[in-house]
């Protein structure tokens, strides 16, 4: 059966804009070419400038390599600063920033704060079945939390593998390449928290 066309969301058009500018402004403050920061991230210089003008939706696994090039996080590119430090702050569904995996069968909601973004990073996962989300390797020593709340995942690093199903948490050094795999029949989802090197002491 052929996939109804999704209508055009205002909020991942609003989020793209605005990564396409920091993109750009992160890449000129740091004296960077398109080609400088395609050799550094590996993404094709046509690509990075239809980023930039907001003419492409990048995939987590390409900003991913942006990021890296440029020195910040996903997370941070895409957050904005709070204007002043508050009490409580409040985020409704249509502020919080998604992103989709390569497949497009993987969204993450970043949920972590930008406050804390260089030790914690925190998102609520979606995986429909057969969704895969590949993950560049995080600051050596970071540790990555998976706390199943429906269906089933399985985490891939090298040659070995683990599994969770709900209720149960998976715990993993997340310094190497590593991907999460739906490898149940209905949609799951999770809780998954980032401890960067910055905050981890490696025994």
């Amino acid at each position: 059966m052929a996939r109804s066309k999704r209508l055009p969301c205002p909020e991942t058009e609003a989020l793209s804009e605005k990564l396409g500018q920091t993109i750009q402004r992160l890449r000129t403050a740091d004296q960077m070419s398109l080609g400088d920061l395609s050799e550094l991230s590996g993404v094709a210089k046509s690509m990075i400038s239809q980023i930039e003008k907001n003419e492409s939706n990048p995939t987590l696994a390409t900003l991913s390599r942006l990021s890296q090039a440029l020195g910040t996080s996903v997370e941070a590119m895409v957050s904005d600063a709070p204007s002043k430090s508050t009490l409580v702050q409040k985020a409704v569904i249509q502020d919080i920033p998604k992103l989709q995996s390569e497949d497009g069968l993987c969204e993450l909601q970043i949920l972590g704060s930008l406050d804390t973004v260089e030790f914690v990073q925190w998102y609520d996962f979606t995986a429909q079945s057969g969704g895969v989300l590949e993950s560049s390797p995080h600051p050596q020593g970071s540790i990555e939390n998976l706390s199943v709340l429906e269906g089933e995942l399985t985490v891939v690093i090298g040659s070995e593998s683990w599994n969770a199903v709900a209720g149960e948490t998976l715990r993993y050094r997340a310094d190497r390449p590593h991907l999460i795999r739906n490898t149940g029949s209905t949609t799951a989802r999770a809780t998954m928290v980032n401890i960067l090197a910055h905050a981890v002491r490696v025994r």
